[in-house]
């Protein structure tokens, strides 16, 4: 679902306009503002599901069923935004093919079969399914902006866990960019309601709002979600954040109250603004990439380098007539400069907005290039699932009195366990802290609980052999959820001559060592030299 195609082809069209900006210009129509709005909502729908699994990973850890602590509005609003997009797809592919298919439909009539045709023309021509396909995109555009909508509200009141300053500054964005084009496609539905709607939201200022809440809004929803992936904020970070927000309601709100230009008038956005959008659309795209290192592929780079061979003959008139046979119809010639109306207010609020949001994606890029582990640990997380659930690293502290019998520790819990000693590996040993991790590599037995279960009911009461090694006060699983409790309660702890709380501060010592050995590991890809993978065998 990742938003590259989108941004790719956003920051292509919007290099093409600035080209041809004393040409040609993109029309600005309800039409074109709903469609368009369907790919810019995809790129906040994205930003909302980012949001809210690393809300859910956060606070429930990383395992294979933290998806069962979302809320169930979570699962159906996919549905509806994956459903949506695909009937957005699907007939604008149909209005794509009739286009192409039959040139001829806007000209004059030549001969007699112009004016009956075949029954596939007919279909084509017919008010009803051109209706129908209308409506289709009406339907499916309505559908992603709810989906919005209750995605936002889901994230806000339905989740565990207070709401960060990043979670609220794109909670701010998507219901701004929403809430326009949700009047504009449901406004199409119906001429009376639609008349209803303008009585009470003007048709010029729904569409104003609408054109502004896309110029930026899908980019910010994508650096406020990427933003808050390292799990902090300055407190200054926290305020660039929140001044960009409010900078964008303003913006939408000056727009309103006074449009820059009347209905279905084609003008090109100001310079500034376009490569205000260039900008954003660049590092929305670093941010992804450095969030999520596997999309850093040769393909992305070849992609790349195409576009920017596209974007650099996009100057050429061969070029330029190849392109008019596809957006000719959108990318008209650009209407007269004194359509563009004067407002101060206005240009002053678009003005910040574009300052505060060239700032704030600044600063989100500055944040995850200085913490790229903490926000890889927290978005990556099919390759934490992969390398880490519950079951996958099963701890054991053993007491002091039981240095020289570790080597024998995996037999012993085999044993207990009523599992083959083979099956099992030893991943890592902390002698300082008298910790090891060990793995089970069998199958599971079917009809049974998992076996990070039943090692937790074993390791509370050890019997045989192990009852005199372990310690039954230390954790039996290592679940990364409890890495950050642990470090900060074990910078915090000391013991002094107090028995119990020196006991403590080892186990919080113990298990945070285990934590930075896993980051190093699994995370940064690294391994130190010492790193043991000891099977039975190896030991025996």
């Amino acid at each position: 679902m990742q938003p590259l195609v989108y941004l790719a082809v956003r920051a292509f069209l919007g290099w093409l306009q600035h080209v041809w900006r004393f040409e040609r210009a993109f029309i600005s129509s309800p039409l074109l503002l709903v469609a368009a709005g369907a790919m810019h909502s995809w790129a906040v729908v994205y930003s909302l599901f980012v949001a809210v699994h690393t809300r859910a990973m956060r606070y429930q850890g990383y395992h294979d069923g933290y998806t069962e602590h979302l809320p169930s509005s979570v699962a159906w609003t996919e549905m509806i935004a994956v459903a949506s997009l695909w009937i957005w797809l699907i007939a604008g592919c149909i209005k794509a093919a009739i286009a192409i298919l039959d040139e001829d439909a806007d000209g004059l009539p030549v001969e007699q079969r112009d004016v009956k045709g075949n029954q596939l023309t007919k279909i084509m021509r017919s008010p009803v399914f051109n209706t129908a396909l209308g409506n289709a995109h009406s339907i499916s555009c309505a559908g992603l902006f709810v989906s919005i909508l209750v995605l936002c509200f889901s994230m806000s009141f339905m989740m565990k866990g207070a709401i960060t300053m990043c979670e609220m500054c794109l909670l701010v964005v998507s219901v701004g960019f929403a809430l326009p084009h949700a009047l504009l496609a449901v406004r199409r539905w119906n001429d009376d309601f639609s008349h209803v709607l303008c009585d009470s939201f003007p048709s010029e200022a729904v569409e104003a709002v609408a054109a502004e809440a896309a110029a930026l809004g899908p980019q910010l929803c994508i650096v406020f979600a990427l933003a808050d992936a390292p799990g902090h904020a300055f407190f200054w970070q926290k305020v660039i954040y929140f001044l960009a927000a409010v900078s964008f309601l303003t913006s939408l709100l000056a727009c309103a109250k006074s449009p820059s230009r009347p209905c279905d008038v084609a003008l090109p956005p100001e310079v500034p603004e376009t490569f205000v959008c260039l900008a954003l659309d660049g590092i929305a795209v670093v941010l992804i990439v450095l969030s999520y290192p596997h999309l850093n592929t040769l393909t992305l780079w070849l992609s790349t380098l195409g576009l920017f061979a596209a974007a650099a003959t996009a100057r050429t008139k061969l070029v330029q007539e190849f392109y008019m046979e596809w957006i000719e119809q959108i990318f008209v010639i650009r209407s007269d400069e004194q359509d563009k109306r004067m407002g101060r207010q206005r240009i002053v609020m678009r003005r910040n907005m574009w300052i505060l949001a060239v700032m704030s994606a600044a600063t989100a890029l500055w944040d995850i290039f200085l913490h790229p582990a903490h926000a890889q640990e927290v978005l990556n997380s099919q390759r934490l699932v992969d390398a880490m659930s519950h079951d996958a690293y099963l701890a054991l502290r053993w007491l002091p009195n039981a240095e020289n019998t570790w080597s024998q520790m995996l037999p012993w819990t085999a044993e207990a366990l009523h599992r083959d000693a083979k099956d099992f590996a030893i991943e890592k040993t902390f002698p300082e802290h008298r910790l090891v991790l060990f793995k089970f590599n069998g199958a599971e037995k079917k009809d049974s609980p998992p076996l990070f279960q039943n090692w937790q009911t074993v390791i509370s009461n050890p019997p045989g052999q192990l009852a005199q090694v372990a310690d039954k006060n230390f954790p039996a699983t290592f679940n990364t959820s409890a890495c950050a409790l642990f470090s900060s309660v074990a910078n915090k702890t000391e013991g002094g001559g107090d028995a119990a709380l020196n006991y403590q501060a080892e186990i919080y010592a113990a298990y945070s060592a285990a934590c930075d050995w896993y980051k190093n590991r699994v995370i940064h890809g690294q391994e130190s030299s010492s790193e043991e993978h000891y099977t039975i065998a190896d030991l025996t």
